[in-house]
């Protein structure tokens, strides 16, 4: 059975490291039992354990794979592959005669290993058998066409680059011609020296380093005897403990060297590399420095000299001093020796610039990068990330597209890219890209938060938004963002109480800006805190939210604590913002200037609102209620007949329409409103009876105004209209309650009612009760509180003359002819009057005029053709006694 079984082999063959290999090899042995003795003498672990160590570009190793190679030479010496990897080792170690024997006998064994031919065509090269070399080639070319490190042997050939130059080349085709490197060089007499005269424990203690075995080789030299630590073996400990992650022992080994090492460029390195490490990082910077002025081509020296300058960078970016974060990135160009390190380091003040927000120097940098040829997934990343920075979104699209071309699909590309075509305002593609970089990270409180945003602010499914925000805060989110998110989105759901919890959690975690105090002034207004939403308004617009919404807000809410004339300025406001008409706005100020009684200009502004597209029951009210105002009786009848229609049916409106139909003396359809109102088991039923009453007052049915006036009273109003519109009624020629009447006119007069019409009232029923200096007490009263009215003037009048003062009577209605409206009845009176003072020729004029002004009252009213026949029988008498 073989020891390497065909697994084994695949798994070697796609390992990713060397010391993957030698991990695999061991396992074997452990798993199945083997001996060293058994493992060293199997061809095929030889063969393993060749391909690493001729990998590994040592000395030490070109050494051990000949050692192992050796010890299986009886068998090798049948297998091509053998004699190649045997022949490269040879090379290294100088034995070039036995090299080209082994190479020529691979070829012969194993004919159809191409391999053997590139090795041998470089060895025939070197003793100038430039026909062989160039047959092997040949040979080569026909088992490996196109193969890229025969055509380049070729050319070294033809061009005469040297044997040295042609064992330089990597196998990797893209690493061999993008890399200033090349491998060891066998003619370096330096280094061939250092290895000759390396003991073998030297050797074997850079072996176990090429293998990382930190740890072993720890334990060999802390168990040497202390004569044996010398300083190149206490040097190797240091190393080994740096490479253990033991950086304080490490530092401590090279300190107590210090008087020797020094001087030495490698010991500078390695007390560098402890510092680096411990994060002391000026030290590190000093001892880098020190290692490349005594040896500039110091391995790694360089390199992490860089690193260095980039973590003091990041130090003072992290303290805020971006300035001197810069200039120690800056200090990398001083390191700069070929074009790979410039593409590095402008590469790292690329990152630089972009982190501190300075695009402009970020993308010269980047230009510079790409121009000496850099093309691969982290340039396009940076790209992207500076020219979002720079807004200029559309092409930090194109470069972040070319990443993910160029295989780079983890979150952050695609949460970057999101962002971007957020910013131009594709959101169903930032979605689409917010959504994969989830699917990467799951948990990226960002990346969610992110996406309750666009849903909520966007897409308006704040259901959706809200799972996103719910899901976020679960993970542990609870800064100002997410509570006032949480809070605008409850708002926007009418949710009104969990919008205020949020926000005050988020004003509690310092957020102090108009935004916030606008959304609480919202939430609060509508818990029925108008008072407290109002301060938070005036709170918002002090701290500069002085927009429309926060305006109108102000303007609708003061309006409906009935402050209109406050609300008046900040509705102007709002309008003014907005330039031009709009249906709400103007609608509110339509209803602001009607409660501040200035109908005309509220009509105009409703008028807009209609003009605008508004045909809803409330504008059609209100333009009713302003227009009825405006005692434009018909057209307010139009529009709450409107109102109606567009399914308005409440008892306001009924009333509203009744009270117009009034106005209008239709005052039956106004009685049949108002009665099916009184059906309504919510209804206002004292109001109704009231008005109800009134109407039939008006049309001259006092009986039935009297029923309902009665009713209204039963149902507790007892306030002086009510009582003088039943006082009035009782008054009437069909009821004559005069007495009653007086009654409920006492208790109006007694609620406070002093005016014309009650002292007329009050006159006109003492005189039916022929109580008439009470009755001219009332009515000079009255007349006093108005001169031109009419009918009080006829009525003292005629107090006057059934008082007996006929004189009086006369001069006061003879004073009134002129503009007097109640033409008939007083030429009556006076008729009366001149009949009373024997002035027939007078009393029989004015007797005949009051004919022509009001005889189809005469004919109809029994009281008033009494009074004609006894004026007529006075005049008659007088002229028989004549």
């Amino acid at each position: 059975m073989k020891i390497v079984t065909k697994e084994w082999a695949q798994k070697f063959e796609e390992a990713e490291y060397l010391n993957d290999i030698l991990d695999g090899l061991k396992e074997i042995q452990e798993k199945n039992g083997y001996t060293d003795k058994e493992m060293d003498e199997d061809l095929d672990v030889a063969l393993w354990r060749a391909y690493v160590y001729n990998n590994m570009d040592s000395y030490d190793f070109y050494e051990l794979s000949e050692k192992t190679l050796a010890r299986v030479k009886d068998k090798g010496v049948k297998s091509g592959i053998w004699c190649y990897r045997y022949s490269c080792a040879l090379v290294y170690l100088r034995r070039y005669d036995e090299a080209l024997e082994y190479s020529r006998l691979g070829t012969e064994v194993e004919p159809d290993y191409p391999w053997g031919w590139l090795q041998l065509g470089r060895l025939c090269y070197k003793f100038n058998l430039l026909d062989e070399a160039f047959k092997a080639i040949d040979k080569g070319l026909e088992l490996v066409p196109n193969d890229y490190e025969f055509l380049t042997l070729k050319d070294d050939i033809e061009n005469d680059r040297g044997y040295v130059y042609t064992n330089s080349h990597y196998i990797n085709e893209e690493t061999d011609k993008n890399s200033q490197d090349r491998l060891i060089s066998i003619d370096d007499e330096r280094a061939y020296n250092e290895f000759l005269n390396k003991s073998e424990l030297e050797k074997r203690l850079d072996i176990l380093h090429k293998e990382d075995k930190n740890q072993e080789i720890i334990d060999i030299i802390t168990s040497l005897p202390k004569e044996e630590l010398n300083y190149i073996i206490l040097g190797k400990l240091a190393r080994a403990y740096n490479n253990n992650d033991q950086y304080e022992k490490g530092l401590e080994v090279l300190l107590s060297l210090k008087e020797e090492g020094e001087k030495d460029s490698l010991w500078n390195f390695r007390a560098g590399y402890s510092c680096y490490y411990l994060g002391k990082l000026e030290e590190a910077e000093s001892y880098f420095k020190k290692a490349l002025e005594i040896n500039p081509n110091e391995p790694d020296a360089e390199m992490l000299l860089r690193y260095t300058y980039s973590d003091l960078g990041n130090r003072k970016f992290e303290e805020g001093d971006n300035e001197g974060g810069i200039d120690f990135y800056k200090k990398m160009l001083d390191t700069i020796k070929n074009d790979r390190d410039l593409i590095y380091v402008k590469s790292e003040l690329a990152w630089a610039y972009d982190h501190i927000g300075e695009y402009e120097n970020s993308l010269q940098c980047l230009d510079e990068v790409t121009k000496l040829g850099r093309d691969d997934i982290w340039v396009h990343s940076e790209l992207g990330f500076c020219l979002g920075g720079l807004k200029r979104f559309d092409q930090a699209i194109l470069e972040f597209e070319k990443a993910i071309e160029m295989g780079r699909a983890d979150e952050w590309v695609f949460e970057r890219l999101a962002v971007c075509y957020r910013e131009i305002e594709n959101y169903d593609k930032a979605l689409e890209n917010y959504e994969k970089a989830l699917e990467i990270e799951p948990d990226e409180i960002y990346v969610i938060s992110e996406l309750a945003w666009i849903y909520d602010n966007v897409k308006n499914d704040t259901a959706k938004g809200l799972e996103y925000l719910q899901r976020a805060k679960e993970l542990g989110r609870d800064d100002i963002w997410i509570n006032s998110e949480f809070g605008w989105v409850y708002n926007h759901s009418q949710k009104n109480q969990e919008a205020l919890e949020f926000l005050e959690k988020a004003k509690e975690l310092g957020r102090e800006d108009g935004w916030i105090y606008y959304e609480l002034g919202y939430a609060l207004v509508r818990l029925n805190r108008v008072d407290e939403g109002l301060k938070n308004y005036l709170k918002a617009k002090e701290l500069g939210k002085d927009d429309i919404g926060t305006n109108v807000e102000i303007g609708y809410w003061l309006n409906a604590t009935d402050k209109s004339e406050e609300a008046l300025p900040y509705l102007e406001k709002a309008r003014e913002l907005r330039g031009e008409a709009d249906i709400w706005i103007d609608s509110e100020l339509g209803f602001t200037f009607d409660r501040l009684k200035r109908y005309e200009d509220g009509l105009v502004y409703l008028k807009k609102a209609e003009e605008l597209g508004r045909d809803d029951e409330w504008l059609f009210s209100e333009l009713g209620f302003c227009l009825k105002n405006l005692e434009n009786y018909e057209e307010a009848l139009e529009y709450y007949l409107k109102a109606e229609e567009k399914g308005r049916t409440d008892e306001w409106l009924n009333l509203e329409v009744g009270e117009i139909l009034g106005e209008l003396e239709r005052y039956e359809e106004a009685i049949i409103r108002l009665q099916h109102l009184l059906s309504l088991e919510d209804s206002d039923k004292t109001f109704i009876n009231s008005q109800i009453g009134y109407f039939y007052g008006r049309l001259n049915n006092a009986q039935e105004a009297l029923k309902y006036l009665y009713e209204a009273e039963k149902l507790g109003r007892d306030d002086i209209w009510l009582y003088c519109e039943i006082g009035w009624n009782l008054a009437d020629e069909s009821i004559k309650k005069y007495e009653e009447a007086l009654e409920y006119l006492d208790r109006a007069v007694k609620l406070g009612r002093d005016d014309v019409w009650i002292n007329g009232q009050l006159g006109f029923i003492y005189s039916k009760l022929e109580r008439y200096e009470e009755a001219i007490t009332y009515f000079e009263k009255a007349n006093f509180m108005d001169t031109e009215d009419s009918w009080l003037i006829y009525q003292l009048g005629s107090i006057y003359r059934k008082s007996g003062e006929v004189l009086k009577a006369i001069k006061i209605l003879e004073d009134s002819l002129e503009k007097n409206q109640f033409k008939g009845w007083v030429e009556l009176e006076l008729a009366w009057c001149y009949a009373l003072i024997d002035e027939r020729e007078k009393a029989q004029k004015y007797l005949d005029e009051a004919h022509l002004y009001i005889e189809g009252e005469i004919l109809n009213s029994e009281e008033l053709k009494k009074d004609v026949e006894n004026i007529k029988k006075l005049i008659q008498s007088m002229t028989l006694l004549s």
